[in-house]
């Protein structure tokens, strides 16, 4: 078998280099929503992005490509579907002072979080805005005796399983995987949920301080005297 010629050799060599540096800089470049145009008012998710930006741990490089499934439900990082019911989560978290879980009902004692029925909606808006054309598009749904078809934001693959009960309840703010949901008018995915950006939080260690800046708040002295909290990151721990 005749080797290939040195000239083949080395610009294959050369072009796979260019190609790696490519996909380095590409998984460490800072992500999010777009940035106003010049002389526009911030929104309140472009506001969240530009906080949020570069305090989501990253992963190390080996693993930064792992997991992308998130692309191919539409871009990963920044995907902001729109939703048949126009929720603003601004109204229902930071005036009303909702509680994440009472839409998101399974969060603490499920691997699925659970989003909202017809039935938690109308249970408010029965009495509150039923004239408004959101809340009517609620009605028609309950009407029909059928689920709000909410299109996914969030995924990871199939063979990767993420219990979300075991992070709520050791304390992990929904801020920290989520952003800060509670400023966004139209939800968005704000980290990569790769492998590395994983792996990278089992193997620092989660701090309760961090998890309170997340999702906005000064952290008190209990949560900043906290050690910070690891957990295992073999293989058979999400991937069983």
């Amino acid at each position: 078998m005749t080797r290939p010629p040195r000239w083949v050799v080395i610009p294959a060599v050369a072009a796979i280099a260019l190609a790696a540096s490519i996909i380095t800089a590409s998984a460490r470049a800072p992500q999010g929503a777009a940035p106003a145009a010049a002389g526009a008012a911030e929104t309140a998710t472009q506001k969240a992005t530009r906080e949020a930006s570069g305090k989501a741990p990253r992963g190390p490089w080996a693993y930064s490509g792992a997991s992308g499934y998130t692309n191919y439900l539409g871009g990963g990082v920044g995907r902001s579907p729109e939703q048949p019911i126009a929720f603003p989560h601004p109204v229902h978290v930071n005036t009303l002072k909702l509680n994440c879980v009472y839409c998101h009902f399974a969060a603490f004692k499920s691997p699925d979080p659970g989003m909202p029925a017809v039935g938690t909606c109308v249970g408010c808006h029965q009495l509150v805005a039923g004239d408004r054309p959101e809340v009517k598009k609620i009605a028609q749904f309950a009407a029909k005796k059928a689920p709000i078809p909410w299109v996914r934001v969030h995924k990871v693959p199939e063979y990767v399983h993420f219990p979300h009960m075991r992070h709520v309840n050791a304390g992990v703010t929904c801020q920290s995987c989520h952003g800060q949901v509670n400023n966004m008018p139209q939800v968005f995915q704000y980290a990569s949920l790769n492998m590395g950006w994983c792996i990278s939080c089992h193997v620092k260690g989660y701090s309760p301080a961090d998890g309170m800046r997340a999702a906005g708040f000064t952290p008190d002295s209990a949560a900043l005297a906290a050690p910070r909290r690891k957990a295992r990151y073999d293989c058979s721990s999400c991937h069983y």
